[in-house]
């Protein structure tokens, strides 16, 4: 009897995936992608004035205010009340505003998926992000992009979460930069989206997982001749198809 197939790998939707009416890295974009089937979100947190974690990439918010005019705060400078008015998109204020970090993880605990959250101001906020992570019920299903950060974030973090994993590049993640980081193997990827022969064993000499990103119907085929652990696919990617064709 034939074993059913079943992928083993992590599906990771950068940003949530999109359509022409929807922003990234908002409520709605990340449902999409968990009704395509994405195993996991990745999004950016950033801390506000008053202290609330937002999910947005940039450290300022471009937008709209409720009479349609062009807006830009800087995040760090602006309190929440002002930035949740805030439409990404002129149209659908609602559906295309930055949401909190908070309702991001709720949205992952509820749909089943694990969640990749970018700490864009690195250690500074990793201690308040990996509280919110364990009170959110969201203990084993969180990756954190460490951002250059180093073992002195992952060991803090580990503090806080013991389940957690970790994500940087391959100049950040070696064996000496590592070291003081018990079973790093077991916790951490390497994102590349260079799948070179040379690349790629560099990465699995470095013993972490494999997190190849940037995937697209050109490239996902040789990205997933070395196996990669994880795959993150740009929020424009069909990863639903392109997953499917590659089964296929």
């Amino acid at each position: 009897m034939m074993r059913k197939l079943s992928k083993t790998w992590i599906t990771s939707a950068h940003q949530g995936f999109v359509d022409e009416n929807l922003h990234s890295n908002t409520l709605a974009a990340y449902e999409l992608a968990a009704k395509k089937g994405a195993d996991m979100i990745e999004t950016d947190a950033r801390m506000t004035k008053d202290g609330v974690l937002i999910c947005n990439h940039d450290p300022e918010v471009n937008g709209y205010d409720e009479s349609g005019n062009v807006v830009k705060y800087v995040i760090s400078e602006t309190d929440y009340e002002v930035i949740k008015n805030v439409s990404l998109l002129k149209e659908r204020a609602e559906d295309n505003r930055v949401p909190t970090l908070e309702e991001a993880l709720h949205l992952a605990y509820i749909s089943g998926m694990c969640i990749n959250i970018d700490l864009k101001e690195g250690i500074r906020i990793a201690e308040k992000v990996a509280k919110l992570v364990v009170s959110m019920g969201m203990r084993g299903r969180t990756v954190y992009a460490t951002n250059g950060a180093g073992a002195e974030a992952i060991n803090l973090i580990l503090s806080i979460d013991p389940d957690a994993r970790f994500i940087d590049t391959k100049q950040n993640f070696t064996k000496e930069a590592l070291q003081t980081v018990k079973d790093y193997p077991a916790k951490c990827y390497v994102f590349t989206g260079d799948f070179s022969d040379e690349n790629i064993a560099e990465i699995r000499e470095s013993g972490c997982m494999l997190a190849a990103i940037s995937l697209n119907e050109r490239n996902v085929k040789d990205a997933f001749r070395h196996h990669p652990d994880m795959a993150e696919y740009p929020h424009t990617s069909d990863f639903e198809k392109i997953e499917k064709d590659l089964f296929n």
